[in-house]
């Protein structure tokens, strides 16, 4: 675990040149109205959260997360990964959409001819590589300590989970021929490989603060973040890893200058 991690840090070094350059990767939130389960969602999850949602450790939005209503809600609104029984299971479940990782990842990388070739477990990976990087950024701009060193785990780190999981094993195996329990495994090799996959995680943090933004100044920050709850739950699982407090959520948000301002604005 003690190279994974070092690993992680000395990548996130480079991290402000891949953020400096950036890359377009046709990824948008779709300004949308609820559908019928996410707005009865809404409902009963404010029948049982008041105000704030974003309190001083974002507890009472961890609650929510947790909660039996947000947990079924999960469960129907992804029925062929259900069953769910704490919101941790999301991320190792439900794998994001294909379309934003096949192209620059596993065809241009790895060859991959067909986008129904890619596993499950493959895309749980790539998404893995990326969301680290989405949160690095996150939590240096809003001043959070590092999740690895907060939590004390990184297995959600799409390193660790190479390294350190069958699935991680198989794919290192099958897709570019290495044993990850060999005594020199050849993490150059494989940071080069999945380099495309850090480029992805500047732009799509910007849209997504983008759109967090936006609904923010539409519906306020209390049903904003219902809204962005049921509407994109792997987002908020984002969120909830990366920061540890609404101040350091909020300043990556906004420019620091304006946190205190929207602080209490609900």
């Amino acid at each position: 675990m003690k190279t994974i991690v070092s690993l992680y840090f000395l990548v996130s070094f480079i991290d402000g040149s891949f953020a400096a350059i950036g890359t377009s990767t046709g990824y948008r939130h779709e300004n949308r109205d609820p559908t019928r389960l996410e707005s009865q969602t809404v409902a009963l999850l404010k029948k049982k959260f008041g105000y704030p949602l974003l309190d001083s450790e974002l507890k009472t939005l961890r609650e929510l997360s947790d909660s039996d209503e947000y947990v079924n809600f999960l469960s129907k609104k992804y029925p062929q990964h259900a069953p769910f029984t704490t919101f941790q299971d999301f991320f190792y479940k439900v794998p994001p959409s294909i379309e934003l990782y096949y192209d620059v990842f596993f065809r241009k990388q790895l060859g991959v001819q067909r986008m129904e070739d890619v596993g499950d477990d493959e895309l749980l990976i790539a998404y893995a590589y990326m969301a680290a990087y989405w949160t690095l950024g996150a939590y240096e701009r809003g001043g959070d300590q590092s999740p690895v060193q907060r939590l004390n785990s990184c297995s959600r780190i799409g390193q660790y989970i190479l390294a350190k999981t069958p699935e991680g094993r198989k794919f290192l195996y099958h897709r570019l021929g290495i044993d990850p329990t060999t005594k020199h495994v050849p993490w150059l090799l494989i940071l080069d490989t999945f380099e495309p996959l850090l480029w992805l995680a500047t732009p799509i943090r910007e849209e997504d603060g983008r759109w967090i933004r936006s609904l923010f100044d539409k519906y306020g920050q209390y049903d904003g973040i219902l809204r962005l709850a049921v509407q994109d739950p792997m987002l908020l699982d984002r969120i909830l890893y990366t920061f540890s407090t609404h101040t350091t959520f909020l300043r990556w948000l906004y420019d620091p200058i304006d946190v205190d301002g929207t602080l209490g604005k609900q």
